[in-house]
């Protein structure tokens, strides 16, 4: 949401123009104010608050209006001035010095195309800068003005004007500057509590009678605000505490008065370093913390949009995939009868062409079922009992003419037993014959692939090993992403669907995978299973508990 003057500035014109003309009137109305204060010694206000005022009737400006508001704000200057009793020259140079401060501040702090606003850590900083030099513009003319025509003292002047108008813009411009947001609710409370120590703490650190320093126990309570509140609540606070603190300084109460030799002029001063200080800190601790909340969110939103991505990639693969099952089978079914008829050579050919890339396309298909599958489901198929040194070695006997017909030799190799254990049959030879079928396929003429098994503990180790042409060790952590094929692949047919759709299975089988390779000497695989799947291990105790009691 944005600020107040982000909202004027943006409003129609007739809307902005009432908005200057009440700020103008109302820094009219404060340096008269200030003016009909006890007068102080150096001859400029303890608190210039129509400072705020013009600067905030720039930021809504647009354009070339600055300039016309610029003058205005000088003609309301000496008009102010004139009428707190000061002499026209010093009415007229004080003027000026409001209008310079004006399009200082406004200038660093605004630019042309965009408002100014008080959100992020650069923009706080940006006021500060500019806060602070346009309290030094008004502080030098504004000692100039005097040394001229009533012989003051410079720098006595220019310590008495700079923190005046720097405590008038950093308490009560920054209330129209930071983004207006909806509160928590349940934090209602937390906040009444807040503000009544906030309070309370005010009253035992700046009330009558207070000797000891003690007001710096208020920026606890403000940084509290900051991390809780918002920098909207951080900025409010700041004005409350600034206005109640200058307010009873310049009535001399509390303890920065009670100082022996201090005046409350110079007390006033002490206070407002002391709390644009404080609010130039607090401000940028809320400033971080809001920028850091809006990352979070932004981030929040991008994981959001990236999983409802996901899901409808995933429905869409799945969508297609069944779309593409049923021309498939049929062109399949047909090149099949037709491999059953008599043909001549030619055509026989062309027809074991089609069977062959028929089965390669419904391959990609099963596999990006399956992986559409396990993207909504995680539960293996039904467990039971299996020997793995069995599926192993039925498994090898299945791929042995694949690997003869690519001239590699396929062994399997079998550690210390036993090797019981419940699992699903089906998902487990898929991952065997994933893994064999890779490994022979990217292992050249001549080479060996080893599978094997063993006992491991309260599991079992299923190993696949080939002195193939291995994977490049950069590629090692994404083999396992869909569709990815390592450098070493690329020479040969492949969708890249195999390995992700291996590791898928072996994770709902409660297993994990680790691929070894240096890139040179082959490929080395090991699978962890549990003897038990998770599931079944999770739903042995609710049978236990439905049925009979259990031996002890």
């Amino acid at each position: 949401m944005n600020n107040v003057v982000a909202w004027l500035w943006a409003a129609p014109r007739h809307w902005r123009y009432a908005a200057i003309l009440a700020l103008l009137l109302m820094a009219y109305g404060l340096g008269r104010a200030s003016l009909a204060a006890p007068p102080s010694q150096t001859g400029v206000a303890h608190w210039w608050p129509a400072a705020a005022a013009a600067v905030l009737a720039m930021c809504v400006a647009r354009g070339r209006e600055r300039v016309v508001v610029a003058a205005l704000v000088a003609v309301v200057g000496v008009a102010s001035n004139l009428g707190g009793g000061r002499p026209l020259p010093v009415a007229i140079g004080f003027g000026l010095a409001n209008a310079l401060e004006a399009m200082v501040v406004t200038g660093i702090l605004a630019t042309r195309d965009e408002p100014a606003r008080l959100h992020t850590v650069r923009e706080v900083l940006r006021f500060a800068i500019a806060a602070v030099c346009g309290a030094v513009t008004i502080g030098v003319v504004a000692a100039g003005t005097l040394v001229l025509f009533e012989s003051a003292d410079f720098g006595t002047v220019l310590l008495s004007a700079v923190p005046s108008h720097a405590f008038a813009v950093f308490v009560l411009v920054p209330l129209a500057l930071v983004q207006s947001s909806r509160g928590r609710p349940e934090r209602r409370l937390e906040l009444l509590i807040h503000v009544g120590v906030m309070l309370l703490l005010l009253g035992v650190a700046y009330g009558p009678g207070r000797l000891l320093p003690i007001s710096f126990l208020i920026l606890p309570l403000l940084t509290w605000a900051a991390f809780r509140f918002g920098i909207r609540i951080v900025a409010w606070e700041l004005c409350g505490t600034a206005l109640v603190t200058s307010g009873l300084t310049t009535m001399g109460v509390g303890y920065v008065t009670s100082s022996p030799g201090t005046t409350i002029a110079t007390a006033g001063s002490f206070v407002q370093i002391f709390l644009v200080t404080y609010a130039s800190s607090v401000l940028l601790l809320a400033a971080e913390l809001a920028q850091r909340d809006d990352v979070l969110t932004r981030e929040r939103e991008a994981v959001h949009a990236l999983r409802e991505l996901n899901r409808q990639k995933d429905d869409f693969v799945s969508s297609v995939s069944h779309e593409l099952r049923t021309p498939i089978t049929s062109i399949l079914g047909f090149a099949e009868e037709l491999e059953d008829t008599a043909l001549d050579a030619d055509q026989a050919r062309f027809t074991r062409v089609i069977v062959r890339n028929s089965h390669r396309l419904a391959q990609v298909v099963e596999d990006l079922l399956d992986l559409s599958k396990m993207s909504t489901q995680s539960d293996a198929d039904q467990a039971e009992p299996i020997n793995l040194a069995a599926l192993v070695a039925e498994c090898v006997e299945e791929l042995a003419p694949q690997a003869h017909a690519a001239g590699v030799s396929l062994t399997a190799e079998f550690g210390a037993g036993p090797f019981d254990m419940r699992s699903s049959s089906a998902d487990l030879r898929r991952v065997l014959t994933n893994l064999v079928s890779n490994s022979v396929k990217f292992t050249p003429p001549h080479g060996q692939v080893w599978v094997g098994c063993t006992a491991d503990g309260d599991g079992l180790l299923l190993t696949v090993s080939d002195n193939g042409v291995g994977i490049p060790p950069q590629d090692i952590e994404r083999v396992f992403d869909r569709f990815f094929r390592s450098a070493s692949a690329e020479l040969l047919a492949g969708t890249g669907l195999g390995l992700p759709l291996t590791k898928g299975l072996v994770d709902r089988l409660g297993g994990t995978i680790d691929l070894q390779s240096d890139g040179r000497a082959g490929t080395h695989v090991t699978v962890a299973l549990p003897r038990v799947p998770p599931q079944a291990a999770a739903a042995a105790p609710e049978s236990d508990s439905s049925g009979a009691p259990a031996r002890m």
